[in-house]
């Protein structure tokens, strides 16, 4: 994150909640099939989420009819994921994770979904090992943003990277993130070696819903109101002449891991 304040950058979201819950990708739900897979879930696992955000990761377990432990920092966010999953087995704490007070608890499964690089290192992986219990899991995933070779995405991913507000990455690029991700996990002493695995889908978006995804991004939120709409028509403009519409494509990407603090060690 370079010289910027990585500290308050992550605290932005909060200002977008409501486009953030309308706007910002699912997950594919044979990830989740594998997370229950891999950390042998029952309705009876405790089950913590870091990031929670409004919920987005949250549904895809509380409609499988799981309990969740849900840690968001942004008020605005927390309360809107309450608000939407009220019905649900869920509550949410408002608390960065690093300061929030764990009591003792300890749970079989922690997952995080595109917010655990916002968790200062290494104190985020020693919590997390000590949160799990013997042969508890962590399961990290993120949707990777796939820069394609056609004119339209090659002119998008230009004019978000001027303005410093979201960046597309080339397969290579996103393998380099998924190689220091494992060696960070590997070489952290709190886990064993993680299993990696890949799902590929994409979306269509028109101008407006693409934009107002990039009004989730912290970049677009912290630009002047001018350079937003600057952006915004200059974006209107190159979707207009693609037919009115952007596939995006993405590379969802889990790394799930075992503690190392099972009897066995």
């Amino acid at each position: 994150m370079g010289t910027k304040d990585w500290f308050k950058e992550s605290e932005r979201f909060n200002e977008a909640a409501a486009f953030y819950d309308m706007y910002r990708p699912s997950y594919p739900s044979a990830l989740i099939d594998q997370i229950e897979e891999d950390a042998s879930l029952t309705v009876d696992s405790a089950i913590l989420e870091i990031g929670a955000g409004s919920g987005k990761a949250s549904e895809l377990f509380l409609e499988r009819g799981y309990e969740l432990l849900c840690i968001e920092p942004g008020p605005q966010l927390a309360e809107l994921g309450r608000q939407k999953h009220k019905d649900k087995k869920v509550r949410f704490v408002t608390s960065r994770f690093e300061h929030w007070d764990d009591s003792g608890q300890e749970f079989d499964l922690i997952f995080s979904a595109q917010a655990f690089h916002w968790v200062p290192q290494p104190e985020g992986y020693k919590k997390c090992g000590r949160l799990l219990k013997p042969g508890g899991r962590l399961a990290l995933f993120w949707n990777f943003y796939l820069q394609g070779d056609s004119e339209i995405e090659q002119e998008i991913a230009k004019a978000c990277a001027e303005y410093e507000v979201f960046w597309f990455n080339k397969r290579d690029v996103i393998e380099q993130r998924v190689e220091r991700t494992v060696a960070e996990l590997s070489g952290s002493g709190n886990f064993r070696v993680p299993e990696v695995y890949r799902y590929p889908w994409d979306s269509r978006d028109d101008a407006v819903s693409f934009i107002n995804f990039l009004r989730t991004c912290n970049g677009f939120i912290g630009l002047k109101e001018a350079e937003q709409t600057a952006l915004s028509i200059r974006l209107h403009k190159l979707i207009g002449r693609n037919g009115g519409t952007l596939q995006r494509n993405y590379i969802c990407t889990l790394f799930i891991v075992e503690a190392l603090n099972s009897a066995n060690t």
